[in-house]
């Protein structure tokens, strides 16, 4: 399961990731992301993205390669995402996803990746 909310005023989607995922729940996701990023109000950069893997299950390996191709479509490299998780395994999940982004960073916790991902020196990259 997923929530995707939209903060409008910090211009970031926040996604939280719930249990496992399956492939079928996955293709739904990629689909509502798209949406609100597509629906999201246009400003001089796009929206980041702030994902919270605290009460997502360890995911399959078929997940995890669908995430990080995901992470590495050319329409998503240009987008500043922070994840976050405290669980060692899901953050090792979470670097390997993206290790070939350096725009996209793993935190322990949420205040540390929002600190990252709303910093004004970073909003132009």
């Amino acid at each position: 399961m997923h929530i995707i909310i939209k903060h409008e005023k910090l211009h970031f989607i926040e996604v939280k990731l719930i249990g496992l995922c399956s492939m079928d729940e996955f293709s739904v996701f990629v689909d509502e992301l798209r949406a609100a990023i597509a629906n999201f109000p246009v400003g001089d950069r796009p929206p980041a993205t702030l994902y919270d893997f605290t009460d997502a299950k360890i995911q399959t390996q078929e997940v995890v390669a669908a995430m990080k191709a995901l992470a590495e479509h050319p329409a998503m490299v240009h987008r500043r995402v922070a994840l976050y998780t405290e669980g060692v395994l899901a953050r090792r999940q979470a670097l390997r996803i993206s290790e070939n982004r350096p725009n996209m960073c793993v935190f322990k916790g949420r205040a540390a990746a929002l600190d990252w991902l709303t910093a004004n020196d970073l909003m132009s990259s």
